[in-house]
């Protein structure tokens, strides 16, 4: 009998793993918060009740361009468009202007996007109360779209101008990233082309197989609807099944396709664009991940940690041996149906062997040596924090986007609890063998392709593909031959303390949970305790001045400071591992200098909180500059430097700035002989004018942490900081000084896209609260009128907008309004950005100013219950002397502002003080 039940146990180890053990033996389920109900005809509907909150929906439909035939190129994306220019219920654009009205900005909370296999659309509301009219448009979205042919041909235009945005534009396309993304979907899905299709599919559109595709794949055993907020589940449930009962479309004609794997073996060869360096990208396919058992979890949990872990190792190691890389980082991608490993080195074309020949020798030390059990205790420990709190501060909007993802990718979703309790068994159990046992697994595999991304100006010729191949080898050569035994250095965990303390001189309450401190040196603290913000702490903290505050002369050594600290390492510890403590004890800092302001931000946990307090003291106070990693520092960063301003966008912006701004204008474009001029003790100097003087500064901490829990932590690491007092500036003179009043410049992309903006710049008075609130308005009505104008009247452009640019303390505020055309269309472009522009002299429709107050009021709500954006928000508020309870109760502003206020705000950029600037960017020669 015992032998039976012994071979019976072998047998199912030949079928399944069940036999075989996981570091996690608790079950688990999906989250049953989300109720979930398929609807008789096929429709699955999801809904999280969220009392209080907002509400976010989407309507997902599963199907994507990898469902096209070959005469339907970009037609899901299309049709994606299409839903918003008309139905039988909402004419034309009808469904914008309802919602617009009640604070639903069109593509802020109103939007829609097309992948290869799906399509969603999107509403977040305010509150529940125009839920009906979104089921409502959601419904004619499945059967009802009119698919109007002169609607047709006008949103031609706008795709059109989405491909020149995509692919001419300032996009991200092009990049080494976007084309790893291409990649990786064209081999699981089988697809040629981008989602958007091709510019002459979308010029030849035909109605018919527009209609064809619609009626084909828009089913309701193909589509879901979400729902997370405020709402009733049951009536919710109710409404939606009587409004989609007559939807009964099968799926009869909709042909189901597999997912591939990743190609084996492979090498691919792509060109970037001007900006990006080239790079080699290893893509290891990881397989599908349905986060249904315990084997899936630890699958994910082991990709992730594992990834940060070879990041963070590569990065080390290429400041160590000062090796000739750009970058050098591994990412887990799980934007798929299939997890995916990319580690990429990116470089200087003359040392890519090099480069790559580094990548290959320490990939293989990784496999043979193993990691540290430093370095696995600190991406553990990162990874538990994350895991453990990923959901807190959690919107409806960020749940409904969750669910939305997980069910894209087909893995189930697990509650926040769940993640948290699974994440804390794995790492308590996963010690370091099992890393290791992982990591060599993972390096060893074959599924494994390699992606070159070549500079932009060479071409992928038999002859460049021979060359790279035979790179590829010497790579793998090297990752062949035995890893090195490193001596890796534990982290020790006695980051220096303050050496003396402070007092606290008063404590003023603003309101139930904002404090204003006053330190006996002069620090002033704001205190935003956040009772259920979870288990994170933000704070930022610095003074006003920043780049502003030095003279011209060393604005090239400010600019180079951040870096050049950051690499020598903090309170005697190397870069490398203070990093490393950083990372394990949950902990973050970055310093800050902008053109306005300089000094820290960190985020933390509750408990590592003062670590990240005391790496700020150290900052503020003790920061010391190796001049070794100085100069590294500096000739990376001129690389850097160098590389941008020889692209087109480089060029445009110099061409602009240089022409709008004076020499000495903290806005003039620096270049690489600017900061080669640079020497260390011009980046000290810079770093004794800002950080180690006080012009007013400030600390803004926000989370869950009390007044009395603070007490000690301000006296010990802010009260005893000294610096050299300096009265707080008045304005500083950003040195408007334009050459013309019209500027034409030909540094744009290659191919069919000019660029137009109009520029009114006036003086500025000392920002106030007020000022805050209309700055955004102002920007989301000329956005609106650019929206129904250029884009969906005109049909010249995909995304045109406008915003005020209005650091604090700066002497002049600046109103930008932002376009594209084609070239063909460029003179009817210029005109309506004309119209645009003449239109500000008239202030805004009690319309306008009604509906983008509500839709300024949506956009701040989510902000209320996140600690980063209330810290972030009141440190900006209050550097300016704006009232920091403005950030708590945005409403009490906006309910304040009246539609005077906006029209005198809008016309003072037309007054006769004000400048007027046209620039055309053109596109550069071929």
């Amino acid at each position: 009998m015992k032998t039976i039940k012994h071979f019976a146990c072998l047998m199912l180890v030949a079928l399944v793993t069940g036999c075989q053990s996981t570091l996690i033996d608790q079950p688990f389920s999906a989250d049953s918060s989300w109720q979930t109900q398929t609807l008789e005809n096929g429709l699955t509907v999801h809904i999280k009740e969220l009392p209080n909150q907002a509400v976010s929906t989407r309507f997902m439909v599963r199907t994507g361009s990898r469902d096209e035939a070959e005469d339907q190129k970009g037609y899901a994306h299309f049709l994606e468009h299409m839903a918003f220019n008309g139905s039988e219920a909402f004419p034309k654009n009808e469904i914008v202007s309802l919602l617009g009205e009640e604070g639903v900005a069109f593509a802020q909370h109103l939007n829609a996007f097309t992948s290869y296999t799906h399509t969603v659309y999107q509403v977040d509301l305010p509150s529940n109360e125009k839920l009906s009219d979104t089921l409502a448009w959601y419904r004619e979205i499945a059967t009802s779209l009119t698919l109007d042919p002169e609607e047709i041909t006008k949103e031609q235009g706008v795709v059109l101008g989405e491909f020149r945005f995509s692919f001419q534009g300032h996009s991200d396309a092009s990049s080494a990233d976007f084309e790893i993304y291409r990649l990786i979907a064209e081999q699981l899905y089988n697809v040629d082309e981008d989602v958007l299709g091709t510019e002459d599919s979308i010029r030849d559109i035909s109605e018919n197989r527009l209609r064809d595709f619609y009626q084909t794949h828009y089913t309701p055993s193909r589509s879901e609807i979400f729902i997370a907020g405020d709402v009733d589940a049951a009536s919710t449930l109710k409404e939606i099944s009587a409004l989609f009962a007559t939807w009964t479309a099968t799926d009869q004609h909709a042909p189901m396709h597999k997912i591939y794997p990743l190609s084996r073996g492979e090498n691919s060869f792509v060109r970037v664009n001007d900006v990006s360096f080239p790079s080699t990208t290893l893509l290891f396919d990881l397989g599908a991940n349905p986060m249904e058992t315990a084997a899936d979890f630890e699958n994910f949990a082991a990709a992730s940690i594992l990834s940060n872990a070879i990041s963070t190792r590569l990065n080390d190691r290429a400041r160590d041996l000062n090796a000739p890389v750009q970058s050098t980082h591994a990412q887990l991608i799980q934007s798929f149906e299939r997890m995916v490993l990319s580690i990429q080195v990116s470089y200087e074309t003359k040392n890519q062997q090099e480069a790559m020949l580094f990548l290959g020798e320490e990939l293989a030390t990784l496999r043979d040596q193993g990691l540290s059990t430093p370095e696995i205790e600190a991406q553990t420990s990162d990874f538990l924090m994350l895991e453990s709190t990923f959901a807190d501060n959690y919107t409806a909007r960020d749940y409904a986007e969750d669910h939305v993802f997980f069910r894209m990718i087909g893995r189930q979703t697990l509650s926040p609890e769940t993640y948290k309790s699974l994440s804390t068994v794995f790492v308590n159990r996963a010690d370091k063998a099992w890393f290791n046992k992982e990591l060599k697994s993972l390096l060893t595999t074959k599924d494994v392709q390699s992606l070159v991304a070549l500079e932009h100006h060479i071409y992928p010729t038999e002859q460049v593909k021979q060359e790279q191949l035979a790179l590829i080898a010497d790579m793998q050569k090297a990752f062949n031959q035995t890893g090195n035994v490193l001596v890796l250095p534990d982290v020790v965990s006695d980051f220096p303390q303050p050496d003396k303390t402070g007092e606290i001189v008063a404590i003023q309450d603003l309101d139930a949970n904002t404090t204003q401190w006053q330190l006996s040196n002069g620090v002033t603290v704001y205190l935003r305790h956040m009772p259920n913000s979870g288990d994170e702490i933000h704070v930022y903290a610095g003074s006003k001045g920043g780049l502003a505050a030095l003279p011209a002369s060393l604005r090239p050594a400010g600019l180079l400071m951040p870096g050049a600290y950051s690499e020598s390492g903090l309170g005697g510890f190397s870069f490398n591992d203070y990093n490393r403590l950083m990372v394990k004890e949950n902990a973050y800092i970055e310093p800050m200098v902008w053109e306005h302001l300089h000094g820290f931000y960190g985020s933390s946990t509750k408990s590592s909180l003062p670590l990240v307090l005391a790496s700020m003291f150290q900052g503020f106070q003790h920061a010391t500059l190796d001049e070794e990693m100085f100069e590294r520092h500096k000739a990376q960063f001129i690389k850097n430097n160098r590389q941008y301003l020889e692209s087109v966008d480089g060029k445009a912006l110099m061409a602009v700035s240089n022409e709008i701004y004076d020499e000495n204008s903290v806005r003039h474009t620096l270049t690489h002989e600017d900061y080669e001029k640079v020497s260390a003790s011009d980046v000290r100097m810079a770093y004794n004018n800002l950080m180690r003087t006080n012009r007013g500064l400030v600390y803004v901490i926000a989370g869950d942490i009390a007044v009395d829990e603070f007490k000690p932590l301000a006296r010990t690491y802010l009260a005893g900081m000294t610096f050299k007092d300096l009265p707080s500036e008045g304005l500083y003179d950003v040195k408007l000084d334009p050459k013309k009043e019209e500027l034409t410049i030909a540094f744009g992309p290659k191919g069919n896209n000019v660029e137009l903006f109009t520029m009114f710049a006036r003086d500025a008075e000392k920002k106030t609260t007020k000022d805050y609130f209309l700055a955004d308005i102002a920007g989301r009505i000329l956005t609106s009128r650019l929206t129904e104008q250029v884009r969906e009247t005109g049909s010249l452009d995909y995304s045109p907008y406008s915003f005020v640019m209005w650091p604090e303390g700066a002497d002049t505020q600046q109103l930008l309004i932002v376009m594209s055309s084609s070239i063909i269309k460029r003179k009817e472009a210029r005109d309506a950005l004309d119209k645009i522009a003449d239109s500000i002299g008239h202030g805004a429709t009690s319309e306008e100013f009604s509906s983008t107050s509500k839709q300024l009021s949506h956009a701040l709500q989510d902000g209320l219950s996140q600690p980063q954006e209330q810290a972030r928000m009141m440190f900006n508020y209050v550097l300016a002397d704006a009232d920091p309870l403005a950030v708590v109760n945005p409403d009490s502003v906006i309910d304040s502002l009246t539609q005077e206020d906006i029209n005198q705000y809008l016309k003072a950029f037309t007054s006769k003080s004000a400048t007027r600037i046209d620039v055309t960017n053109l596109p550069s020669a071929p």
